[in-house]
């Protein structure tokens, strides 16, 4: 209980810093009640082995996995549970899994990746030219001074591509062509892939990286995946990334191991981000691998040093619309195996409520004090620990009103904000 609490405390804490910071709007708003004339209400659900889970439902969520602490751990939690889930599936279905970890060389110069809009911009600019050929092919007229300022515009593009662009377009080579499709038949055929991209920054700049959840139809060691398989991918990735003038380390940059369900596994990997995201960089300090997103926010609100904020402005708008998550589909789809449906974004996981037993309308005005005092968290564990009765009290202690149907129900005392992390 201390440690859950101490993990709502500080994503509390970081969203508040956040706040400071943050250039998206949406991420900005995010906890802010969804109707300022309504507040927010305390959902409190009994689960089977006696505990209590609770929440608040009626804030405004962002859904941002990348810059969020409130939102990540959320949805960070839901993908370790998909993919426990697929590992379980996988296991049933007499397979076996293993982690790919692969990597690329980078520098302190290196450029993280396009912005939402930059991206968005390229594709436009890659079906004209698709179409400008397929015009020039069938002898049609077409528009031959936009086609020179449209090759000129993706050219420049192409040209500010960060190691995030280069990493996405080097996965892309290695699941394509005959290498792969012959890859996938061996080992009683690959049943799907799981792939999560990770960043830090470090000294040598942004090291973004991947890990990919390969799952195959029999038992096979990891020593056979790693000298087939494995050699094969990383092969097809330094090619890739060699061709948009990167590269990486024959002896580090790849990694092949066999998994187990919660051995080191993606779904521990999310697990671990869960709580990544809430950890105190003062407690961890610098990792050898560099600051984690939210590390470097709390450093950038910390220290105010101009290069901390802009480079976490650099993260916000390279990693604004990304996935950090994607399966493969088709005939391979992982999802499907495990019988967990169609993929829910990120966004609907941030916004969904808890499916609550009981629940508990506060007023605005004790909503805001609530939150001006970063007391959320321990209304929560309150309500957990002992019930609506013991947030009521909790409440009433503090002069802070809640609504019982329509009614209002006041407090005893009157509403003091200097008292109520405190109250006498």
């Amino acid at each position: 209980m201390a440690k859950a609490q101490h993990r709502r405390e500080t994503r509390w804490q970081r969203r508040g810093q956040l706040r400071k910071v943050t250039s998206l709007r949406r991420v900005r708003n995010c906890g802010v009640p969804l109707d300022p004339d309504c507040g927010v209400t305390l959902a409190v659900t009994s689960n089977s082995d006696g505990t209590r889970t609770a929440g608040y439902s009626g804030l405004a969520s962002c859904g941002s996995v990348w810059c969020c602490p409130q939102c990540a751990a959320k949805i960070a939690t839901r993908r370790a549970d998909e993919l426990s889930k697929v590992m379980r599936a996988v296991d049933d279905a007499g397979g076996s899994a293993f982690l790919v970890t692969l990597t690329m060389r980078h520098d302190r110069g290196d450029r993280l990746g396009l912005t939402k809009d930059e991206r968005t911009r390229l594709r436009q600019l890659e079906d004209n030219r698709a179409g400008y050929e397929a015009a020039n092919a069938s002898r049609w007229d077409f528009d031959e001074r936009q086609a020179e300022a449209d090759a000129i515009e993706e050219n420049t593009l192409r040209q500010r591509k960060g190691c995030w662009d280069v990493l996405s377009d080097a996965w892309a080579r290695v699941t394509s062509g005959a290498a792969w499709k012959a890859d996938q038949e061996l080992f009683g055929g690959l049943l799907g892939w799981a792939r999560v991209v990770e960043v830090t920054d470090g000294d040598n700049g942004w090291h973004v990286h991947i890990h990919a959840l390969l799952c195959f139809g029999a038992h096979v060691s990891a020593e056979l995946v790693a000298g087939s398989v494995g050699a094969r991918m990383f092969a097809r990735w330094r090619a890739a990334l060699e061709r948009k003038g990167f590269d990486a380390s024959e002896d580090h940059g790849w990694d092949l191991r066999k998994v187990q369900l919660g051995d080191g596994d993606l779904a521990d990997y999310f697990t671990k981000i869960a709580h990544e995201v809430t950890g105190s960089h003062r407690k961890e300090g610098r990792r050898p691998g560099g600051r984690t997103p939210m590390q470097l926010l709390a450093d950038a609100v910390d220290t105010c040093e101009d290069t901390a904020v802009a480079r976490w402005w650099e993260w916000e708008k390279a990693s604004e619309g990304r996935r950090q998550l994607t399966w493969s589909t088709g005939s391979r789809d992982l999802r499907k195996l495990a019988g967990l449906g169609g993929e829910v974004t990120d966004e609907d996981v941030a916004a969904e409520e808890l499916d609550s037993d009981s629940r508990l309308p506060l007023t605005v005005d004790a909503w805001e004090c609530i939150e001006r005092a970063q007391l959320g968290p321990e209304l929560l564990a309150v309500a957990e620990d002992g019930g609506l009765d013991a947030a009521r009290h909790w409440l009433s202690v503090r002069g802070l009103d809640w609504l019982q149907g329509r009614a209002l129900e006041r407090s005893d005392k009157p509403r003091r904000f200097r008292s109520l992390v405190d109250p006498r």
